[in-house]
C-alpha cells in the first residue's frame, strides 16, 4: 500500500496541483489508514485485495473515536470528514488505474459536519488598530513593520497567509498596486492594493536598508528567504492581540473580515468571490450570513419596534 500512497501523492502535487497543506493532510490521514489496516490484517495491506467494505467501516469508526490532539475529547466531525475525504480521493485514484471501484468508495460513510462563520473582527475596531500601529510604530522596528505590512495585506487584498508569504516583488506591480497571487491549485488571480498596504510595505523595506530585487520575498526573514508562516502568525497573533482577549488572532481572521466588510458595505458578491479565489459561490455565501447577522443585530439595536 505505500508505494501506491507515494504514487497518490507525487499525482496530486504534478498533475492536481494540490497545495503543500493539502498534500500534507492526505499523507497524514493515509498514513493513518494504512497503519490501522496493518494492524488489523497483522501484514502489509495489498492493494486492492485487502481494501473491503469491512476494514474502511472499521477504520471509520475506529477514527471517530480517537481523541483530538491534546485533549481528552473525541476529533470533531470535520477532522473527521477530513479524513474521510482523503481516503474517497485515494479510492478514486485507485479507480482510475482499475485497481478499485466505485462501490468500494460508496461504502464510505459521510458525515455532516456544521459549517462555522468566519470569526471576522469589527470594521472600527481593526481600523482604529492599524491606524494607531501605523502611527506609533518606529522607522527602525524592522519586526514590528513587517508584522503591520502583513497586517494590511491581509485585511487589505484578502489574502491566505501561505499566498502572502509566496509573493515576490515580480509579483507586484507597485504602479498600478495590483499583485498576482497563487491561491489554492496553484490558481492565479490578480487583487488590488490598498495605498496603506503599499505605504508600510515601503516603510519596511526602508527599515531593511536594501532594495529588493524581482525575485526577494515582499517579506523576507533571515537572508534572503521568505519569512516563515509560522513567524508571521506568532507576529499577528501578537498584533492582533491588543483587541482584547475576545478578539479573534488567527492571522486568517483578517481575511475574514475583509470578505465581511466589503459585504457589509454592498460589494458584489460575485466580485467578492473572484477577489478571495473561491472556486465555488457556495464557499464565499458563509459570509452573507454574517453580514445578515450583524443587520438583525443592529435592527435589535437601534429600531423601537424590534
Amino acid at each position: 500500500m505505500e508505494r501506491w500512497i507515494t504514487e497518490f501523492l507525487e499525482y496530486q502535487g504534478t498533475q492536481r496541483r494540490s497545495a503543500p497543506a493539502t498534500l500534507r493532510a492526505y499523507r497524514d490521514d493515509l498514513t493513518r489508514f494504512a497503519a490501522f489496516a496493518r494492524g488489523r490484517l497483522r501484514a502489509e495491506p495489498r492493494v486492492p485485495e485487502d481494501l473491503t467494505p469491512e476494514l474502511l467501516a472499521a477504520f471509520a469508526a475506529a477514527r471517530s473515536l480517537q481523541k483530538a490532539e491534546g485533549t481528552n475529547r473525541p476529533i470533531s466531525a470535520r477532522t473527521l470528514g477530513r479524513t474521510l475525504a482523503a481516503l474517497r480521493s485515494f479510492l478514486r485514484y485507485l479507480e482510475r488505474r482499475g485497481k478499485t471501484t466505485g462501490a468500494l468508495r460508496g461504502s464510505l460513510p459521510r458525515v455532516s459536519a456544521p459549517q462555522p462563520l468566519p470569526a471576522a473582527i469589527g470594521e472600527t475596531p481593526l481600523n482604529e488598530l492599524l491606524d494607531r500601529a501605523a502611527a506609533s510604530v518606529r522607522e527602525g522596528d524592522v519586526r514590528g513593520l513587517r508584522a503591520l505590512a502583513a497586517a494590511e495585506w491581509l485585511y487589505g487584498s484578502g489574502l491566505r497567509l501561505s499566498e502572502l508569504t509566496g509573493l515576490t516583488w515580480a509579483r507586484f506591480d507597485a504602479r498600478r498596486r495590483l499583485a498576482r497571487v497563487l491561491g489554492k491549485g496553484s490558481k492565479e488571480r490578480v487583487v488590488p492594493v490598498g495605498q496603506r498596504a503599499a505605504d508600510t510595505l515601503a516603510r519596511y523595506w526602508a527599515a531593511l536598508g536594501r532594495k529588493p530585487d524581482p525575485g526577494s520575498p515582499l517579506l523576507p526573514g533571515r537572508g534572503d528567504a521568505a519569512v516563515s508562516t509560522r513567524t508571521l502568525e506568532r507576529d499577528i497573533r501578537a498584533f492582533l492581540g491588543a483587541l482584547g482577549p475576545n478578539a479573534a488572532t488567527h492571522p486568517h481572521a483578517l481575511r475574514h473580515s475583509f470578505a465581511t466588510h466589503l459585504l457589509d458595505r454592498g460589494a458584489n458578491l460575485r466580485a467578492v468571490q473572484e477577489l478571495l479565489g473561491h472556486q465555488n459561490l457556495g464557499t464565499t455565501q458563509i459570509y452573507t450570513h454574517v453580514t445578515r447577522r450583524r443587520l438583525k443585530a443592529a435592527y435589535a439595536r437601534a429600531h423601537p419596534r424590534a
